[in-house]
């Protein structure tokens, strides 16, 4: 079937970009050099919901590793190079772009793309992987 995807595959990377967004945005590796090109405050952060934004942030990551689940099955993707390629083409072609685009019009500071980027490619890439190897 076309919208096939390995559900194992799916779970473990989903799992995967909560524990590497808990690791990249922490205090010791980008969170503040993020918060402050943000300009988001402590008293900011201290008022939001941390459990919702993880959740929202969550379903959005399972979304983008699902669809790439898919596009991987379409394209019968089984080495880890065309994972790779592929993951790697869809996070900085399509979505980092998309958000350079989005956010010159919102002023981001150049540090937030590489920021997010970064953190999106090594998700979507250990994502591909997953699929290709499971």
């Amino acid at each position: 079937m076309i919208w096939s995807v390995n559900w194992l595959a799916l779970v473990i990377s989903i799992v995967w970009s909560l524990v590497l967004g808990m690791f990249w945005y922490s205090p010791k590796v980008f969170f503040r050099i993020w918060q402050k090109a943000e300009g988001i405050t402590d008293e900011m952060m201290a008022s939001a919901s941390p459990g919702k934004s993880m959740f929202v942030g969550m379903i959005a990551n399972a979304v983008s590793i699902y669809v790439l689940g898919v596009i991987l099955h379409m394209l019968e993707a089984e080495s880890v190079l065309m994972g790779v390629g592929v993951s790697a083409l869809i996070s900085v072609g399509l979505i980092t772009a998309t958000q350079i685009n989005n956010g010159s019009f919102r002023l981001t500071k150049p540090v937030v793309y590489f920021i997010d980027g970064g953190y999106r490619l090594l998700m979507l890439v250990g994502s591909g992987i997953l699929f290709c190897l499971l």
